[in-house]
């Protein structure tokens, strides 16, 4: 019964999954630079290296599992990939050495790489001119996981960091369960298994990334993604170390982000790409990242930095899916989930990147400098952006 139903609503059921995963991502997320600093005395570049180690192994599998599911099938790559997030979060809660933190966070990039396969279902199962609501569903999933997420996790590190662990990984098994036993494997994808030889054509692939603005979107979100990721491992400790927050504050500065951004995603982008061109959405959205990024470090009171974060996450909110839309209708069909590997790769490579960039000019040039740094990246972007998408 419940098999039949989920079947005619695919777009709901993935957005519950990946809600429910991306849930366990919130919860590990504000609290793991405190955790690094207090529990394994790591300096602020080593925090930067271990927030950006979950992003690095998405670098390398990203591309992997979107491939793998063009082959054999959205849904077990799905299920692989929450399999290995869940076995991650459990090795983060027994974690008694920054080795084996490491190691966590390594293991649970490789299963969060499969986010492409679930960008690749939505295509699966979206129209082209649905595709950017589509993608927003997405989005929106992981808005609703940095809104609920960093509270839970705030919650659940006052009865030790282990316990944040716990609650990740039990969110990662629901997710695993609700995928095998309800996920339909999409029609589209089923009738071009049926004609396809299997074999891997990267000519196929090459020639999508050689088209002018598939290229120039891929770098797009490459930069905007390491422009925002300068604040992942900075953004708790300048909150705790320099205006007095508490973790449990920081969790809900996060879930305050992740609700803008969701209900920019879910909602708001409806009715945007309604009235503009997706062109125009970017370059908006790229806007609004910079003033946000560019005008956090001028901390005055909590009001104004609600009205920062707000400014930043609309901006957010608005580009991200945009971004995908685009560049899944510049590629070839057969070649979806290989292309939104690719992007996604690119993005784990900007929060890599970023974060340590970010840890780096923390310590060494000093507290503002993520931020003015991501801004001007930002600049930069918008000026591409203007200069390239715009016949």
């Amino acid at each position: 019964m419940f098999s039949d139903r989920f079947k005619k609503t695919p777009l709901a059921l993935i957005f519950s999954i990946v809600v429910i995963d991306l849930l366990g991502f919130g919860i590990i997320i504000p609290i793991l630079p405190q955790y690094a600093a207090r529990g394994f005395a790591a300096d602020d570049i080593t925090i930067g290296f271990l927030v950006a180690s979950y992003s690095f192994m998405q670098l390398l599998f990203t591309p992997v599992w979107g491939r793998l599911s063009d082959k054999f099938g959205r849904k077990p790559v799905l299920l692989m990939g929450l399999f290995l997030t869940m076995s991650g979060y459990i090795m983060f809660s027994f974690a008694d050495t920054l080795v084996l933190l490491f190691a966590s966070r390594l293991l649970s990039g490789v299963g969060g790489a499969n986010i492409s396969a679930a960008q690749a279902y939505i295509a699966d199962v979206t129209s082209l001119e649905n595709r950017a609501k589509g993608m927003g569903v997405l989005g929106a999933a992981f808005g609703l996981g940095f809104v609920f997420g960093p509270v839970m996790g705030g919650y659940f590190s006052q009865f030790g960091y282990e316990a944040p662990g716990y609650a990740a990984a039990s969110l990662s098994f629901i997710a695993l369960i609700m995928t095998a036993l309800f996920l339909p494997e999409p029609r589209v994808h089923l009738n071009a298994n049926a004609q396809a030889t299997g074999s891997f054509k990267m000519e196929q692939l090459w020639h999508t990334l050689k088209k002018k603005q598939t290229g120039m979107l891929l770098l797009f979100f490459f930069l905007s993604t390491f422009a925002y990721a300068n604040i992942y491992a900075t953004f708790p400790i300048i909150s705790n170390s320099e205006w007095g927050y508490s973790d449990a504050a920081v969790g809900l500065f996060f879930a305050f982000i992740g609700l803008v951004g969701a209900l920019t995603q879910g909602v708001i982008i409806r009715y945007l790409t309604d009235r503009f061109s997706e062109r125009t959405l970017l370059f908006a959205g790229g806007v609004f990242v910079m003033v946000g990024l560019t005008l956090i470090p001028f901390y005055v009171s909590t009001v104004v930095l609600l009205l920062v974060l707000t400014v930043l996450s609309l901006g957010t909110g608005t580009m991200a899916p945009t971004a995908m839309s685009m560049i899944s209708k510049s590629a070839d069909p057969e070649d979806q989930g290989g292309i939104l590997g690719i992007n996604q790769s690119l993005g784990a490579l900007g929060r890599v990147l970023g974060p340590i960039w970010g840890g780096f000019t923390f310590q060494v040039f000093g507290h503002s400098w993520p931020f003015f740094t991501g801004g001007a990246v930002m600049l930069i972007v918008i000026i591409l952006v203007r200069n390239t998408l715009w016949d």
